[in-house]
Order: C-alpha cells, then structure tokens, then sequence
C-alpha cells in the first residue's frame, strides 16, 4: 500500500475528464485513458475520484484506465472527494463511498476527503462522527480536506491527527493565499500532505512570461511549468496536474529530474505579485461576499489584467 514516502510527488488531476460540472458526449474518452494509463504505468500513484466531477464519468474512466494499465488497486492511493453539491444528507455520503468502493472492487478508499462547506451543510459534529466511524471500521485509511481555512484546519487536526493524511488547496505561482494565511505552512509542520490543484492555472502562469520564471527557465534550460513544478515538489508539495497529452505527461515527470538552487528556490517562495490585492474570500461559499476560495485561480485574471 502506498504510505506518504512512497506517494508519487505528482499527482493525477481529475478536473475536466470526462467533462466539467456536466459529462461531456464529445468528451474525447480514448485520449484519455491513454493518458491516465501513461500516467499509471509511470508510477504517478496518487489519483482523486469524485462523482460529482462531469456527473461520474470521470471516476468511470479513471476506473477504466487503472484496469488497462496493468497496476494493482494497492499500488494507487485513491482520494475519495466527496462534496455537498449533488448528497443532500448525510446518508447520501455513505451512498456515495460505498458506490466508490463497488466500483474499484475494493473495502476501502485511502482517503476519504471533504470540502468545508460540507461539514457546514451535515453539521460538524455529525460528519466527524461519520468519518471517524468509516476510519474505525476499516472503509478509509485515513481522511482529507480540502478548501479549509485555518482555523477549521487546526480543529480537524486536533481531532485527528495523524489520520488526517492531506489538505486539497490552491496554490500557484501567483495567487498565494493559503500560504499568507499560514495555511499551508500549518500543512508542512504537522505532516500534512499540501495538495495543490491548477498549480498551473491552466498554463495561465506561464502565459504572462513573469520575469523571474523567464529568467529561471533560461538558467535551468526547461520550460516555466517545469521550474514550477519543480519549486512546488522541492518544498514538499504534490500538485495534482490534469495532462491529456503523453508529451505533457513526460515534461511534467522531467521537472523532478533537477535540483533548482536553494537560493532560486527561496526567490521564488519571496515572490508575490506587485501590486495584487486578493478579493475577499467566501470560505462558506454563501455568495454574499466576496470569491469562494476555489475560484481565486480563476478570478486572478481579472482582477490582474495583463500590461
């Protein structure tokens, strides 16, 4: 089984296969498959799976690529995500874990991972209790969340300590809330697995050619994503990357084949974007005030035009 030496420092995306919010019919399934077979095949062992993400279908050809590849169930870590948008109780969550495990063939998931928001919608108290009762009786290995600001972070870590195997966030080159915040930092200390999505953005970074990623990619003689995956992986971190093409794949795995300076490592650590004030967060996602916390990624853009 896959422990936290053992996980792969990339981790597989699982956003847009299959489709978005919605499955897509003109998704291009075959594309992917090979990829995420690739991907296996190459010892990338950490993967999430959730239903909600284009309504199933991307758990289905996660599923699919996993018995193509030739790997063992144990030999993946599989994150179970389980959000509030689509498990209206908490009963449905259960639902939702046993339908995993059916469809992997297996007891349990490795971890078993909720937003903020759910525990908001089920009660806090009530969804430790499901969780602690899924960890007891051998269904999840361990739990993990994700989008949790630091005050719930302390609180879920407090109660379950070394069970709490991963946190789910955003982080990037630019948009570095959850460190400023002491988020992420909290991660490191305790053994906390950082997990960061569109690490990228999407290849948005690399697109505005900041100067210091210039330079650096210049130096090392790569390309700009592979310096920040490099700067991410060198700090610990495991970026979960969405790559539908074998020559990405390949690229992405040749940035742990360096040693970046400390030096470099550190300016880029220091960077912070001149100039950007960060929109207030909804952590609850009410959509009274302010951007929720995953959207920051996105909402970057305009709140940061290009020169």
């Amino acid at each position: 089984m896959i422990t936290r030496k053992t996980l792969s420092k990339i981790g597989i995306g699982a956003w847009g296969i299959g489709g978005f919010a919605e499955r897509d019919p003109q998704n291009n399934d075959r594309r992917q498959i090979k990829a995420l077979v690739h991907q296996f095949q190459l010892g990338l062992n950490l993967t999430e799976v959730n239903f909600w993400n284009s309504q199933g279908r991307s758990v289905e050809l996660i599923k699919e690529a996993l018995d193509r590849s030739g790997v063992e169930r144990d030999d993946i870590f599989i994150v179970q995500a389980i959000y509030d948008y689509n498990n209206h109780t908490v009963n449905d969550v259960e639902d939702e874990l046993n339908r995993c495990l059916r469809m992997f063939s297996t007891d349990h998931v490795d971890s078993i991972e909720f937003p903020l928001t759910a525990f908001n919608k089920y009660g806090f108290d009530n969804l430790l209790k499901r969780v602690a009762g899924y960890l007891s009786k051998g269904k999840a290995r361990y739990t993990s969340v994700t989008n949790f600001d630091l005050k719930h972070l302390k609180r879920y870590h407090q109660i379950f300590r070394n069970s709490l195997f991963s946190h789910e966030l955003h982080y990037s080159f630019e948009v570095r809330v959850i460190e400023d915040l002491g988020i992420l930092d909290y991660g490191l200390d305790n053994d906390i697995i950082n997990v960061p999505y569109q690490p990228l953005r999407r290849n948005r970074s690399a697109k505005r050619n900041w100067p210091l990623l210039v330079e650096l990619a210049k130096k090392y003689g790569k390309t700009q994503n592979q310096i920040i995956i490099n700067w991410m992986t060198s700090r610990g971190l495991h970026p979960l990357i969405k790559t539908e093409t074998i020559k990405h794949i390949d690229e992405n795995l040749n940035a742990l084949k360096f040693t970046m300076d400390k030096a470099d490592i550190k300016r880029m650590t220091d960077f912070h974007v001149p100039n950007y004030k960060r929109p207030e967060i909804d952590w609850f996602m009410r959509e009274k005030n302010g951007v929720f916390i995953h959207s920051l990624p996105n909402v970057f853009d305009d709140n940061y035009p290009a020169k």
